[in-house]
């Protein structure tokens, strides 16, 4: 079983792939359609964007309004007049500890006290809080016997999901583990018993300095994965195999910040929405955790919905490129 359809692939470099192609990834179960020139196609239709508010802006996650709801939350870095990031548990959750039917934990994590302010426009610092965050209440949650998945993510823009303009993201703990994970595990898993090593620690060796690679530092990568189901699609992952995001290391979530950071700044530059989110089955310690960034700037349509197949418009090498263009002008 190869790593991908992409095993001693030489792909053209970036911009040079003229003509649709499929690409699978068996771990991942996807089956993409890289369509480069699909994006060039005419349009006659409007794209939908967020209508801006018309009158005055009530602020839910305004530190006044969270104090007035939630108190203290379940945790706060900094004072509680003065915190920079706060977890407090969503009113409007779609499961609960005390619904027998659909049990478990769901969580918002309120990134900035400032209201208009993206999470691409703060620092690097600001973002390790953010993830050493996400690694304390994930430490929290896992304890519960019940639970058995826990997904961390982040909706940026309307087209994305976001339904509220400030600043956060979630924390989503189940008992119930989502059938494509249970596939993922198991192929994993296969891959281990025949090739005696870890998918995606292999992966790495492959990518490195392709293509699709965009940046690494001593601790922690970033690639565009071969078969991307988005536009700009990358993935942040530690080189060494870490589970959870609980279990990384401070030199870890610096270069994790930092990448992030940047990723994020160049979809800001853009003006794309996006979705981030890393998974983890509390009961599999074997697994390689990563970050997923998703770009939405595509809408999947009937091919999409219809075939399960995606079409891609930009190839992941030319994402890659264009990552490392916007990484080099920022420095």
């Amino acid at each position: 079983m190869p790593i991908s359809a992409s095993t001693n692939d030489k792909r053209p470099p970036a911009g040079e792939l003229k003509k649709p192609e499929i690409r699978v990834d068996y771990i991942h179960d996807r089956q993409v359609i890289i369509a480069p020139n699909r994006g060039k196609r005419p349009h006659d239709t409007q794209t939908p964007t967020a209508v801006a508010p018309t009158g005055p802006i009530h602020d839910i996650f305004s530190p006044e309004e969270i104090e007035k709801m939630h108190g203290r939350g379940l945790l706060e870095v900094g004072g509680k007049k003065n915190w920079r990031i706060k977890v407090i548990k969503n009113l409007f959750p779609v499961l609960g500890r005390d619904n027998p039917k659909a049990y478990g934990y769901q969580e918002v994590v309120i990134e900035t006290p400032e209201y208009g302010v993206e999470l691409a426009q703060l620092g690097e610092q600001h973002i390790a809080e953010l993830l050493r965050v996400y690694g304390q209440r994930v430490k929290v949650l896992q304890k519960d016997k019940r639970i058995k998945y826990i997904l961390v993510f982040k909706n940026n823009g309307g087209r994305a999901g976001a339904s509220l303009n400030h600043a956060h993201s979630q924390i989503f703990a189940s008992e119930y583990v989502p059938p494509h994970i249970i596939t993922r595990r198991q192929r994993a898993e296969e891959y281990r018993i025949t090739h005696g090593s870890d998918y995606y620690s292999d992966l790495l060796i492959q990518e490195e300095r392709g293509p699709r690679w965009i940046a690494s530092g001593d601790s922690v990568c970033a690639l565009t994965p071969y078969a991307s189901l988005y536009n700009y699609e990358a993935w942040i992952m530690p080189w060494r195999r870490v589970d959870n995001i609980s279990q990384l290391r401070p030199k870890e979530i610096r270069e994790m910040a930092s990448l992030l950071r940047k990723i994020l700044a160049a979809l800001y530059q853009e003006g794309l929405p996006y979705n981030y989110y890393l998974h983890q089955v509390v009961a599999d310690q074997s697994e390689h955790m990563y970050l997923r960034i998703a770009p939405r700037r595509d809408v999947w349509a009937g091919v999409e919905l219809g075939s399960r197949l995606v079409v891609n418009t930009v190839p992941p090498e030319e994402a890659a490129e264009f990552y490392r263009t916007s990484f080099k002008k920022r420095g």
